[in-house]
């Protein structure tokens, strides 16, 4: 399956062999970096919840949805679809392998079986001020870097600056209001300048951090820049674009820590990348790599037949994901000036039949998008209720008294794809101005027939995308879809042109930092930002700081369904379908914690072993 894959480089890494061991050992030849004096440190708590009690106490042995005796050993091989072409995940645009951050390692990490908490890694101790403005941590000091060289502050330091300055937009924007200094060589100190922050843990959490000795001058792009971590594997191999090979770190500082216990159990991980869904999957029924996510409805309905399957040799297995899943939609440029009439939006948005794209294209797979929060208590029903509206009503927008009744904006309206709702999508386009002239619909803005472009982020959007464009035929509006690749269809969504753009979205167990990101008026003028939509609404930014604010459960679950309700209003985005099915199949040749047998959320890569280990 070799020459399916991902063909010769075109630019940045060289193709060939990045060996950890010799890495290391010209690493190792460095002069010792200069060690700051310590300051005497106390102790801080093991972990934090900005929601209340940790359910783990600090001499707590292993994650409860683990197996703490697995066995270490063996390989797993893993696909994905597309290329990379570099090993620097620190600085924005190349694009790097998404698992090569397991060879470094977090400050702290989240336990999956709570709302939001957060237990030490790299961080032996944390503590959180009040109002989020000022968290401490202590740093464990066994921690190292593969080459020996123990982890710092300066570290940690290097990595927020960075990613601040030359990372992704989205961590330019989620990092711009953090200051984070170095209290000697054992303890960092970081300054929100946003008080209330509560989701700033989160954000932390996310962040591996890498070693400033090694990235700090090199140049960008530079193929001779060995990626060294702290983490449980280091690299072996990589040869862009088509592997990565990861071993694990016989020596690793943190394998003994509560929460690495019955984690990072193989010996070795591959990383392959194909051309293609369709080739990626014909590889796995041959047997070139064990563990496939699927994310197609059709391809798991009919595409996994053949003798694997058939003999039992190949496992599946669906499963449902705790809340709302993922999100997928239409998000409108509401710099548009004919998109910015809410009018226009509600009547596209009128054309859409989800149940018959569903069970058409989709096999009935998908569920409606009727929440953002949808199966939990953050999702919005029926009428507002008093903490709902003083929400809502704190800011100086005029609210239709629609939104306070019913959170479904589509609710007094005809069935969408039906003959009265097309009916009702005319009269509402003739009311803003978008009338019918030699059978074309005539954008106000322009003159000229209107025809909106729409930008699509993956191949998954193809079949539905064609449905929606014969829907919009018949209201005489045209659509031109734009065929590029993922790298120039992110440039364009960053550069705001589209008219139109698919999103894949998926709330966060503690909503608010993507909520703002994506949605917040703040960032609707931010060049670069991942505001989309260019929404400003004083409601929707009341909701999504309420979200921030939230402090207990229920403040968090009354924020979400004031932003879900005006959200939902605002037909910034126009819902296409939610997923929150998990099909998953492997090669029957693994072990599997219990909890997954009985129906917690899988993560091969991390809680499985090897039977043969």
């Amino acid at each position: 399956m070799a020459s399916n894959r991902c063909g010769p480089h075109r630019h940045g890494l060289g193709r060939r062999d990045l060996l950890a061991a010799g890495g290391a050992g010209a690493l190792a030849a460095l002069a010792p970096r200069r060690v700051a004096a310590d300051v005497p440190s106390m102790a801080l708590p093991h972990g934090f919840s900005p929601l209340g009690a940790l359910r783990y106490g600090e001499a707590f042995n292993a994650f409860d949805y683990v197996n703490p005796n697995a066995p270490k050993g063996g390989a797993m091989r893993f696909a994905h679809v597309g290329g990379f072409n570099t090993t620097d995940t620190l600085r924005y645009p190349g694009r790097p392998p998404a698992d090569i951050r397991m060879i470094y390692d977090r400050l702290i990490v989240a336990s999956d079986d709570e709302t939001a908490s957060y237990y030490g890694v790299l961080a032996q101790g944390i503590a959180v001020s009040a109002d989020f403005t000022e968290i401490t941590i202590a740093l464990n000091d066994a921690a190292r870097w593969h080459d020996g060289q123990p982890v710092i502050a300066e570290d940690v330091v290097f990595t927020f600056e960075t990613l601040k300055a030359e990372g992704a937009p989205f961590y330019r924007q989620a990092f711009r209001s953090l200051t984070v200094v170095a209290e000697g060589s054992g303890r960092v100190r970081i300054l929100n300048s946003q008080p209330d922050d509560r989701d700033v843990i989160r954000k932390i959490a996310t962040i591996p951090i890498h070693p400033a000795h090694i990235w700090q001058d090199a140049p960008s792009g530079d193929p001779s820049r060995l990626p060294v971590g702290s983490g449980p594997y280091r690299v072996a191999a990589v040869d862009p674009p088509d592997r990565l090979v990861l071993v694990r770190e016989p020596n690793y500082w943190g394998r003994d820590l509560a929460v690495n216990r019955g984690r990072w159990n193989f010996d070795r991980l591959t990383f392959d990348y194909y051309r293609s869904p369709e080739v990626a999957l014909e590889a796995f029924l041959a047997d070139d790599y064990d563990v496939r996510l699927e994310d197609s409805p059709t391809r798991w309905h009919s595409g996994y037949a053949g003798p694997g399957t058939s003999s039992g040799a190949i496992r599946r297995a669906e499963s449902r994901l705790p809340g709302p899943g993922t999100l997928h939609g239409l998000v409108f440029n509401l710099r548009n000036p004919t998109l910015a009439d809410r009018r226009v939006r509600l009547a596209l948005a009128l054309t859409y039949d989800f149940d018959t794209v569903n069970r058409t294209l989709f096999v009935g797979a998908y569920q409606r998008l009727d929440s953002v929060f949808a199966e939990t208590e953050l999702a919005a029903a029926g009428a507002a209720s008093e903490a709902e509206r003083w929400i809502l009503t704190s800011s100086d927008e005029t609210l239709p008294p629609t939104l306070l009744d019913d959170p479904d904006p589509l609710a007094a309206l005809p069935t969408p794809g039906t003959r009265p709702a097309l009916a009702e999508a005319s009269r509402l386009l003739d009311a803003a101005g978008v009338v019918i002239r030699d059978g074309r619909r005539i954008d106000p803005a322009t003159g000229a027939p209107m025809q909106l472009n729409v930008l699509p982020s993956s191949a998954l959007y193809d079949r539905p995308l064609a449905w929606i464009d014969q829907a919009f035929e018949r209201l005489g509006i045209g659509m031109v879809r734009v065929q590029t690749d993922p790298a120039n269809a992110a440039r364009r969504m960053l550069a705001r042109d589209f008219d139109l753009t698919t999103m894949t979205w998926s709330p966060a167990r503690l909503p608010g930092t993507a909520e703002r990101l994506l949605w917040h008026s703040a960032l609707a003028d931010s060049p670069a930002s991942y505001a989309l939509s260019g929404i400003t609404s004083p409601a929707l930014d009341a909701a999504i700081e309420a979200l921030e604010r939230a402090r207990t459960p229920a403040a968090l679950a009354v924020a979400g369904r004031a932003f879900d309700r005006v959200f939902r209003h605002t037909l910034a985005m126009m819902p296409l379908w939610r997923s929150n099915a998990a099909w998953l199949a492997w090669w029957d040749r693994f072990g599997r914690p219990q909890s997954e047998r009985a129906g917690f959320p899988s993560s091969p890569l991390d809680r499985w072993w090897s039977e043969d280990a």
